[in-house]
């Protein structure tokens, strides 16, 4: 093998140990124990060693990090809306969506890591890594939304009735993530999502907690208000039974 190809090789074989050290921290610990030196400790490095992967030091493998996160976990939902047919607009929204909650709920401080508080680590790069996870995450419903709307459109505000800066920042979100749709429909899928994501978050961050210790039948109730306010009542399929 010639130098550089091995060269190569070795670098990403660190970035990738680098990487799963890291976030072996996160998991077990939380971001907040995130630092330069205990990642280095893990991998058997000095700190210093890191900036020769990692030009900026832990934004940097913050960033990685959170790249193999969303990679693993858009490919899940892509997965299950996939496992649905093409017509059922319905599941193909509410398939990806369980996946989602049982993800977060299994997996609660890798979820934390994505959508909670700014991560010190991740530096002045949160803003721009949370822009990068939305535009992914667009790309899992968004596509279904849109062929709805081209197929048979759902209930939308009068574009009249907008805010103007709700309006403005419609037009601003579908350009930027390439969401082929009117403004006034973005906004209705935004709102599905705000609701998706508060239903996830409350149960992910163990709110209402022990009050609602089983919380899938208030999730699989919004999951059927989503779709009955797109006009897809008739699409909605409950979960498969639970096995004792």
């Amino acid at each position: 093998m010639a130098a550089g190809g091995r060269r190569a090789r070795l670098r990403a074989e660190m970035s990738a140990e680098v990487r799963a050290a890291a976030r072996k921290v996160i998991v077990e610990s939380g971001v907040e124990t995130l630092t330069l030196t205990e990642v280095a400790r893990q991998v058997g490095v000095t700190p210093a060693a890191l900036y020769h992967h990692f030009e900026r030091g832990l934004p940097d493998i913050v960033a990685r990090v959170a790249d193999d996160i969303v990679d693993e976990l858009v490919d899940e939902l892509t997965k299950a809306a996939a496992r649905c047919p093409n017509d059922n607009f319905a599941m193909r929204m509410i398939a990806p969506s369980r996946v989602l909650r049982s993800w977060a709920i299994g997996r609660r401080r890798e979820f934390y890591f994505l959508f909670g508080t700014p991560a010190v680590a991740a530096g002045e790069a949160h803003a721009t890594l949370t822009t990068l996870w939305i535009r992914r995450l667009a790309g899992v419903w968004g596509p279904v939304f849109v062929e709805l709307w081209a197929a048979r459109r759902y209930p939308v505000p009068p574009v009249a009735e907008l805010e103007p800066r709700l309006l403005r920042q419609m037009h601003d979100y579908v350009e930027d993530t390439g969401v082929d749709l009117p403004p006034e429909a973005a906004a209705v899928m935004l709102g599905c999502w705000r609701s998706l994501y508060g239903q996830v978050a409350l149960e992910a961050f163990g709110h209402f907690a022990p009050l609602f210790g089983d919380q899938e039948p208030m999730f699989e109730l919004l999951m059927r208000d989503i779709v009955s306010g797109l006009g897809l009542a008739d699409q909605y399929e409950p979960p498969a039974p639970q096995t004792p």
